[in-house]
């Protein structure tokens, strides 16, 4: 997200080196631990946290050409969103796992800013904005003050 100062979310991106149909792309991500509701991925949290927080672990937002498609739609590159104010700290490893594990499985490398990257600096990404947050609002992600916070800015 552009100045966004809540850090909302984290997107890693996962260019295809071919275009995958829509069936192709649906077995792969179903095997991975996707879920796909009406026409949009996701993969879901472990554990049952706080009503407050996302029940998803990471969005999943398909791409043909750098234009945003359907599921049913074939696809060449994936946005993976991870909702990083409203899940715990503790979440970010298991969103660089599975950053990682959905582009092994295509055998390419995450994205992030444009640069290729590891699931270390996935994290160490991560814990930049978490401390962003913590300095500058005094909540760390996840904290029911924190989506307080952000529901009061957009009303």
């Amino acid at each position: 997200m552009i100045d966004d100062p809540f850090h909302q979310s984290v997107s890693v991106f996962i260019d295809f080196d071919k275009t995958y149909s829509s069936g192709q792309l649906n077995r792969k991500l179903k095997e991975l631990g996707a879920t796909l509701y009406y026409d949009v991925y996701s993969f879901k949290r472990k554990d049952k946290g706080p009503i407050w927080q996302s029940e998803s672990l990471i969005y999943v937002v398909t791409f043909y050409d750098d234009k945003e498609v359907d599921a049913q739609d074939s696809s060449n590159r994936l946005e993976l969103k991870y909702p990083l104010a409203t899940l715990g700290a503790d979440q970010i490893t298991m969103f660089a796992k599975v950053a990682g594990n959905v582009a092994d499985s295509f055998g390419v490398k995450p994205l992030l800013d444009g640069l290729e990257v590891t699931e270390g600096e996935i994290i160490q990404h991560c814990e930049d904005l978490v401390t962003d947050l913590m300095e500058q609002w005094g909540e760390e992600p996840g904290s029911k003050t924190l989506r307080i916070f952000i529901e009061s800015q957009y009303r």
